[in-house]
């Protein structure tokens, strides 16, 4: 607490600069900054005196400056609902873990089944109203190890023949991220990087990464798939520990633009069937690193997207988005084109359209019970991840910087 008192010859004379106490002077000539709720007790006063009649400058030499100090404001307490003590960790040799169904009525990036294109929405920022439209976003908390292959960190889709279609996060033999959607021949991707860091940027095996992906329905042919066109339709997000997860891509913009589109023209007309793993592509392009966190969540139609603030929920406390969005509120069914009220925990319908899986720090999470959605943590027939080829001890006790 900064306390001054302000006395010339000629003005607050009354007052003596050693023997009036703060207190007892005229509320005219001092003033204070008062308590900021630090615990600092007020000790010094601050002496600041000039020549009124002479309008002369203070001299600052003459104030003796060694009784003050500088103390940083402390650090909030961390006050995440999500634990962060485990993941899953995956070392190749097809291990995965994956959703126990396949049907769309229970992933919210099967797409509905629906094989149609599928109009873009009438204002940016918003979702698709098309009727076919089942916008949804995708979120991931993990680490890579750095290993030298192609590798799906999760996948929606149908598996590795050339007319297979998948949706996908992939990280490449050079430690680049991609996303992507299509199939061999006909496939749209996009080349992952903080903005302005340039496509050279790699993962580092000393950071966690969360990385957020939305959808906002729109469904293009392969003539539309243009690199400007996918850049309207979807928001790509990234945060990481080497920033302690201060911002969503260092400056809480959309890292979708058109120059990353790498590749283009893919139809997204195609419906997307098959398997939601993570940890791979199915069986193959095994993923070699750690995951501690997945959400996938329907959107819904002709609504406004997920802004900063729920975003960067989304990706470092998933639990309290749970609580703070989607408790009470409307929420679209997977493969539905209707809003349902009230989203409840422990309601399959509500399960069915967002799944948070925290990878062993999730209730009823364990190796012989699998990992579990925290939607419904004792749902074991259509949201829950069966671990494959994997043992025990993958589950792993982790510190994640800045979230554990």
């Amino acid at each position: 607490n900064i306390r001054f008192c302000i006395r010339s010859d000629s003005t607050n004379s009354t007052n003596s600069v050693t023997g009036t106490a703060y207190a007892d002077w005229s509320s005219s000539y001092k003033v204070q900054t008062g308590d900021q709720g630090y615990g600092i007790t007020s000790i010094d006063i601050m002496i600041l005196g000039r020549d009124v009649t002479a309008s002369a400058a203070m001299d600052t030499a003459d104030v003796d400056w060694s009784g003050l100090s500088e103390i940083s404001i402390p650090s909030p307490s961390v006050t995440n609902l999500t634990n962060w003590n485990k993941a899953l960790d995956f070392s190749g040799s097809n291990e995965r873990a994956q959703q126990v169904i396949s049907n769309y009525h229970y992933n919210p990036m099967s797409n509905g089944g629906i094989s149609t294109t599928v109009s873009a929405p009438g204002s940016a920022g918003y979702t698709s109203s098309d009727t076919n439209a089942r916008p949804w976003a995708a979120i991931c908390v993990f680490k890579a190890d750095g290993h030298s292959s192609n590798q799906h960190i999760w996948n929606q889709g149908e598996g590795a023949g050339s007319t297979d279609d998948n949706i996908y996060l992939r990280v490449d033999s050079n430690r680049r991220l991609h996303f992507g959607w299509g199939r061999s021949g006909a496939l749209n991707e996009f080349l992952i990087h903080p903005d302005g860091t340039g496509t050279g940027w790699q993962l580092t095996t000393s950071n966690w990464y969360g990385i957020y992906i939305a959808h906002n329905g729109t469904r293009l042919s392969g003539a539309n798939a243009t690199a400007a066109n996918l850049t309207d339709a979807f928001d790509i997000r990234l945060m990481g520990s080497s920033n302690n997860w201060a911002t969503v891509s260092g400056s809480d913009t959309n890292l979708s633009v058109a120059a990353d589109w790498t590749t283009n023209g893919g139809r997204m007309d195609r419906g997307v069937y098959g398997d939601f793993t993570v940890g791979g592509r199915g069986s193959n392009r095994s993923f070699h690193g750690k995951v501690a966190s997945m959400v996938v969540t329907t959107l819904g139609r002709g609504a406004v997207m997920p802004n900063s603030a729920e975003i960067e929920m989304m990706i470092t406390d998933p639990v309290k988005w749970l609580d703070d969005y989607k408790i009470g509120n409307n929420y679209r069914p997977a493969g539905q084109n209707y809003n349902n009220s009230n989203f409840q925990k422990n309601n399959i319908t509500a399960a069915a359209a967002t799944q948070v899986w925290l990878m062993g720090d999730g209730t009823n999470d364990s190796y012989s019970n699998m990992i579990r959605n925290q939607v419904h943590p004792t749902d074991q027939n259509y949201t829950k991840l069966n671990m494959i080829s994997m043992v025990s001890n993958d589950i792993e006790t982790v510190n994640i910087a800045g979230l554990t």
